[in-house]
């Protein structure tokens, strides 16, 4: 008797807390056997992906090249002023490579960069780089130069092909690096590398294409880079969660 009234007046929080029920367990230890380790490392795979995005860029560039004779890099460099061309470069790079830091970034317990800075990261991309191209367009006083950006697409339809191919392999090398190893936030992380996927694209364009016109800018060289965010958001979390 004395041992049942000891037993009703231990405190709750002495109280040992109930486990998993029985089918959740075994389905947790199923789901877990049923998943295979990666066979490389995610550190390797990230290196992999960290040198496999600017050659993709390189790859297509050339591919357009070798199929329609179009230059490699954009035909108004040489008439460009340096400084402002070094100072886009850099800081659309720095944009580039910073969203896809934020977004695969494992984080020292491995669940990555923390929510909030995963959501200003996917919202802060496209808008950061049209101010870019806004605050230092990058327009060539040359009159040929000036011709030649006149005869472009008003819409940037080839530069548009170009960023479906460069964010579509981005975004699947960096879906590839961290499948099944983001165990929290998968949305948020999937938005995160697609901006990071349309980053790349749009940087690939800005070394390629003399355009300035604000029409043909908005639609193929920053449209793309909200265009990959959405779709991160809808298509990679189901290949990150383990």
């Amino acid at each position: 008797m004395i041992e049942k009234d000891f037993a009703r007046e231990i405190p709750r929080r002495f109280e040992s807390t109930p486990g998993p029920p029985d089918e959740l367990h075994a389905r947790l230890v199923a789901a877990i056997a049923e998943t295979p380790a990666p066979p490389t490392p995610l550190l390797e795979r990230l290196a992999l992906v960290a040198c496999a995005l600017p050659c993709v860029v390189a790859v297509t560039l050339l591919a357009r090249r070798a199929l329609f004779g179009r230059p490699l890099l954009r035909g108004d460099l040489p008439s460009l002023p340096a400084e402002q061309l070094v100072i886009e470069l850099v800081l659309l790079g720095l944009l580039t490579v910073g969203t896809t830091a934020v977004a695969v970034r494992p984080g020292p317990a491995g669940f990555g960069s923390a929510a909030r800075l995963l959501g200003a990261t996917s919202l802060a991309a496209a808008p950061a780089f049209l101010v870019i191209a806004l605050l230092f367009p990058l327009q060539s006083a040359d009159p040929e130069a000036l011709l030649a950006s006149a005869r472009l697409h008003p819409f940037g339809q080839p530069c548009m092909i170009i960023a479906a191919i460069v964010g579509t392999f981005a975004l699947g090398a960096l879906s590839w690096a961290l499948r099944h190893a983001v165990p929290v936030s998968a949305r948020l992380r999937g938005a995160a590398l697609g901006a990071a996927s349309g980053a790349w694209a749009g940087l690939a364009l800005v070394i390629h294409c003399p355009a300035s016109a604000l029409l043909h800018v908005l639609a193929s060289h920053v449209a793309p880079v909200a265009v990959f965010t959405v779709l991160g958001v809808l298509v990679v979390p189901a290949f990150l969660r383990p």
